[in-house]
């Protein structure tokens, strides 16, 4: 019985073999074009994405590294400032010829007030001695009261020398209170507003004490302005265009001008409300990105600052987020314009790859 011959192979045609050789070569296309995207872009996104995590983490460390050390700068110096403002307070009540001069002030005015021959007389012999300490220590003046709040000696020849401020326009103000502490201990009282002297004004009074004994006979005040504690506030190392330091006090209001002020001060007229002013005023020292007292997004770093007992303020140093930050944002620009440079080069590469390809170079 004959053998059944095998079939012949199917003899491949040549429509069938440039079809293959197309689906071969748009595989490669493909292929070409997964290997740029997960070949190049993704390590290169996930590259640059880790680094500038990392740089926009050490640019933002940088900028608050640098406010605090500007916060903690300026706390110092106000420390200072009123460590030395207790220390003139009380040199001057301790030292023997300032108590005798007290004392002669106070018992000539008793005996024919400040136009009695006697007191002129006393004025004459020590006027010259206070007043000389009062622009030595930058003070606007020094005063001297008896303990019924007579003002018995003034080194500037204020309005107030002669005056009781126990009593009319005088009773509800800060210097009246700064009397009624200055009678039991050294102490220096919040900036408050002065009407008499129609500004911002601290009183740093002390009891002035006979040698011997217990009791006071007189009260020392003496008076600053704002002048001095604004000139430092508002001196800005190193905080660029929009950076500044400022004080707040217990009452939200303004201790030292803003430098965004466009009035002549803010001082105790302007109230900050800010997350930095009340953490910082219930006694936390931290640093935020916020929003201030401007409604601008800015790094703040803010703590109190114990001006005496009962007296708190708020020291803030903050600078715009936008300028502080404007490297991070640089950085982040030219990532995006480099990555979607990027695609067009590619996407070159692969159109004249699949262009040889089609003339049979590949």
């Amino acid at each position: 019985m004959p053998e059944n011959p095998m079939p012949p192979h199917p003899q491949k045609t040549p429509v069938e073999t440039t079809s293959s050789k197309a689906a071969q070569k748009a595989s490669l296309v493909y292929y070409l074009i997964l290997l740029c995207c997960f070949g190049n872009f993704l390590p290169y996104i996930i590259t640059t994405s880790v680094s500038c995590g990392a740089a926009r983490g050490f640019i933002k460390k940088e900028a608050f590294d640098h406010l605090v050390s500007v916060r903690d700068i300026k706390k110092r110096e106000l420390e200072n400032f009123f460590f030395e403002r207790r220390a003139d307070v009380y040199q001057l009540s301790n030292n023997l010829l300032f108590k005798w001069a007290s004392e002669a002030y106070v018992n000539s005015f008793n005996i024919g007030g400040i136009e009695g021959k006697d007191y002129k007389d006393v004025d004459r012999r020590y006027s010259t001695i206070l007043s000389s300490f009062c622009d030595a220590y930058q003070y606007y003046d020094v005063l001297l009261l008896d303990l019924d709040g007579d003002v018995v000696c003034s080194a500037k020849k204020r309005p107030v020398l002669g005056k009781n401020i126990l009593k009319g326009i005088y009773t509800e103000t800060p210097l009246a209170e700064a009397f009624v502490r200055g009678k039991t201990a050294i102490t220096i009282g919040d900036m408050k507003w002065y009407a008499i002297y129609n500004g911002p004004a601290i009183f740093v009074s002390a009891p002035i004490i006979k040698e011997g004994e217990r009791d006071p006979f007189g009260v020392l005040i003496l008076h600053l302005d704002d002048t001095e504690i604004n000139n430092m506030m508002t001196q800005r190392p190193g905080l660029k265009e929009s950076g500044e330091t400022y004080l707040v006090g217990s009452d939200l209001f303004m201790r030292s001008d803003s430098r965004f002020t466009t009035a002549a001060s803010e001082v105790l007229k302007m109230k900050v409300d800010t997350v930095a002013t009340r953490e910082a005023l219930s006694g936390q020292t931290n640093m935020k990105i916020i929003r201030d007292y401007r409604n601008i997004k800015v790094l703040s770093a803010y703590t109190p600052l114990e001006i005496s007992s009962g007296v708190r303020w708020a020291l803030i140093a903050e600078i715009d987020k936008a300028e502080a930050l404007a490297l991070e944002s640089g950085m982040i620009y030219r990532v995006v314009y480099m990555t979607a440079a990027m695609f067009p080069i590619w996407g070159a590469i692969i159109f004249i790859f699949h262009r040889m390809m089609k003339k049979n170079l590949f």
